[in-house]
């Protein structure tokens, strides 16, 4: 995901084309708080004054993850005030039942387009999943231990 740079709220959307057990949720974000922002130099050129290390793009400091069997009524499932970006695993109280998942970005990091590189949802899946689902246990041991976990994944 790429904004504009607007500075208005910007979202994505993943749909699971069945409503599911939503049980931990993955975003990646191409910068976090611990990289230097990007600042052109005094002459203008963009490659002056750099160390390659320097990130062109903004997390959310402010950001909502959201829920929907419907697409129209949404059920909160984390805020933050105080988003770090990077990797940000999100784990609900208990399971959350949804067909689509929302990020809102509501403040950003710096004037630089959002990054958001990877967008994963977990959990059990619903009774009509399509045959072309992706279906499997999870890729790492950072989640939870679910065979027959989803993994909806959009860059």
């Amino acid at each position: 995901m790429r904004d504009q740079g607007t500075g208005r709220p910007q979202w994505i959307s993943v749909d699971l084309h069945a409503v599911c057990r939503i049980g931990w949720i993955r975003l990646t974000f191409e910068g976090d708080a611990s990289e230097p922002l990007f600042a052109p130099h005094a002459t203008g050129h963009p490659r002056c004054g750099t160390t390659a290390r320097e990130i062109r793009s903004s997390y959310p400091l402010e950001f909502v993850v959201e829920a929907s069997t419907d697409h129209c009524a949404w059920t909160s499932v984390y805020r933050t005030a105080a988003g770090t970006g990077g990797v940000v695993n999100i784990q609900p109280v208990r399971p959350v039942a949804g067909r689509w998942v929302r990020m809102t970005s509501l403040r950003r990091s710096s004037s630089h387009p959002l990054g958001l590189s990877g967008f994963e949802v977990y959990g059990t899946a619903g009774e009509r999943r399509p045959a072309g689902a992706v279906l499997g246990a999870l890729p790492d041991r950072s989640g939870p231990r679910d065979p027959a976990a989803i993994r909806a994944v959009r860059p």
